[in-house]
């Protein structure tokens, strides 16, 4: 009896390793299931992660977005970003800073297409800022895609950009897309000095 008992716990275990985690590069999955409304919804949160982190302090640009790829289907619920995480000491803010959420869509050459999503206001950021920052964006009911360009648009003035940093991968750019402009108009250029913003995006899976 004895041994059934653990040939029952060693194959329960291994399924649920196998079933809530799966590592494939710089990328994690992990999947849970959440009960809203008397529903069971399955949610998978897909992380852009690498082996080091450098801050991005925003400078010469009013957008910069991500590509982010193998997003599974369904409902996009929730962005995550990720702040002043790999500095000594801990800024302080002269004043708020305030960013808004961007999601285009990835055209036929791999850059950034149509603009699908841009929620103002999203990040209202102050001296206490600092670590991981989840937005919801469940009431933008947006259908996730297999690849998405994800990031932010500055919306309050560069005077007060210089005393915040993203989380940036600091190496990857073989692996990631970083993109940048200064204004609505401008090109789109390769943001070097970040290979990869580091965000979480969550989806509510398709039944």
């Amino acid at each position: 009896m004895k041994y059934f008992l653990f040939a029952l716990l060693l194959f329960s275990t291994a399924a649920m390793a196998q079933n809530f985690v799966d590592m494939e590069k710089d990328t994690i999955y992990m999947e849970e299931v959440v009960v809203s409304k008397g529903k069971k919804l399955k949610m998978k949160t897909l992380s852009l992660t690498g082996p080091c982190y450098s801050p991005e302090p925003f400078k010469d640009a009013d957008e910069i977005v991500t590509l982010v790829e193998n997003i599974p289907a369904g409902s996009l619920e929730s962005v995550s970003f990720y702040f002043n995480g790999v500095l000594d000491d801990k800024k302080e803010f002269s004043k708020r800073a305030t960013f808004g959420i961007l999601i285009y869509t990835v055209d036929k050459d791999g850059q950034p297409g149509q603009r699908i999503a841009y929620d103002t206001k999203a990040l209202i950021m102050d001296e206490k800022a600092k670590g991981k920052i989840s937005i919801n964006i469940a009431g933008l009911d947006l259908k996730s895609q297999n690849k998405l360009f994800i990031g932010l648009i500055k919306e309050s003035g560069a005077d007060v950009i210089d005393d915040l940093y993203f989380d940036c991968m600091c190496n990857g750019h073989d692996k990631f897309l970083t993109l940048a402009k200064t204004s609505g108009t401008a090109p789109w250029e390769r943001r070097w000095v970040c290979a990869g913003m580091r965000v979480d995006v969550r989806v509510v899976l398709d039944k």
